[in-house]
């Protein structure tokens, strides 16, 4: 596992890669973007075990590095938002000679108004355009984490594909069956970004302890508590909720491996449920959980925050929640065996290609013993 704290330095070989991280160090130490990043790590390690990048958060120029000794530069979780260079990531003043090394994955699209609207009139500048278009020329597309990002994007003319968020495929998990859940007895809620869903979160939490009155059940913070983060801990505690603060280090997500279901906003704390292969609930408050939440079968379980207007926060949704927690709890959440199975399709025919075509670019090869296992795993066992 890369130690994001303490990422290593280049050594006096002739190249050396980079890894641009979206997980900050300090502030909002936000779990999710670690997830991000060691998701990344873990599916080229998959192939090539000695991969051991640079890691640069990606506020930080990389003037230090010498482009000529930069082999690659990963960026898992670009942001495709207008402005993403230099705003967003700083890379070099000058991409010249270095531009062609640059190869964005599971690309994000930051926006706080959940609606189709959002991505039907967004506008991009002229050089992002031209930045987004160049990018993706470097395999042929730019990998998008969810379908509507991908549909904007071709809107513009700038070539994309889906490939999912980063953080949803696990080498070690994939292929794994689902077993239902015959009895919920622990929840996780993760709290949500904005203040104004206060009150919506506290029906959720209610609502929550009634489905599964007997559970063990947590309130947890994904990011460094805030004001609000810890106005909405202090209610659930109240009523019988247990504290946790998951910010900052990936190993505080490991929580997540004795725990039966999770309810709440926070995206990563969905995907991490969904990567364990297990029931989630998605409370969707902005542009980068409604994307996903329109991809597919990945639409089971996400639930509006809003009204129709993208903004005023929802007094329904709460007995939404509700209601289709008793009727999942009650078949075992068997819906969700489609959610997985449309995970280990997506990662098959989409991630393993790219990460075998980026691998290759680091002198990986795979053997033709190991693509016949493969193709034979996922013939009789999928």
């Amino acid at each position: 596992m890369a130690d994001i704290m303490n990422p290593v330095t280049p050594d006096n070989s002739d190249s050396f890669d980079l890894l641009l991280t979206t997980f900050p160090k300090n502030g909002t130490r936000n779990v999710g973007d670690h997830l991000i990043t060691e998701s990344a790590l873990k599916l080229v390690r998959h192939r090539v075990p000695n991969y051991r990048p640079v890691i640069v958060f990606r506020e930080e120029p990389l003037e230090q590095f010498d482009k000529s000794s930069v082999r690659t530069i990963l960026a898992p979780g670009f942001t495709v938002s207008d402005e993403t260079y230099p705003n967003k990531f700083k890379l070099y003043e000058n991409l010249e000679g270095v531009l062609e090394k640059i190869f964005p994955v599971g690309c994000s699209f930051q926006h706080w108004i959940p609606s189709y609207k959002t991505y039907e009139e967004y506008c991009y500048s002229n050089e992002t355009l031209s930045l987004l278009k160049s990018l993706s020329k470097n395999d042929g597309a730019i990998p998008c984490r969810d379908e509507l990002i991908v549909k904007m994007l071709d809107n513009w003319g700038i070539s994309s594909s889906y490939i999912g968020d980063l953080a949803l495929y696990d080498p070690d998990v994939i292929g794994k069956k689902f077993t239902r859940s015959k009895k919920i007895e622990s929840v996780a809620f993760s709290i949500q970004h904005k203040p104004k869903f206060f009150k919506q979160s506290m029906s959720i939490l209610s609502l929550t302890k009634k489905a599964f009155p007997d559970a063990q059940l947590y309130v947890v913070h994904h990011s460094t508590p805030s004001k609000n983060s810890i106005e909405v801990a202090e209610y659930a505690k109240s009523i019988g909720y247990i504290e946790k603060d998951l910010s900052g280090e990936i190993e505080k997500l490991d929580f997540y491996d004795d725990v039966d279901l999770h309810v709440g906003y926070r995206l990563h704390g969905h995907i991490s449920f969904l990567r364990r292969r297990k029931p989630s609930v998605l409370i969707v408050e902005d542009a980068r959980s409604f994307g996903i939440s329109k991809t597919g079968p990945l639409s089971l379980g996400a639930f509006s925050a809003v009204d129709d207007d993208g903004t005023t926060w929802s007094r329904a949704v709460a007995r939404q929640v509700f209601d289709f927690l008793r009727s999942q709890s009650y078949d075992g959440f068997k819906d969700y065996r489609d959610v997985f199975k449309y995970i280990d399709d997506c990662y098959w025919d989409l991630v393993r290609p790219y990460f075998d075509r980026f691998s290759a670019k680091l002198g990986w090869s795979q053997s033709r013993l190991g693509l016949v296992k493969e193709k034979f795993f996922r013939r009789v066992f999928l």
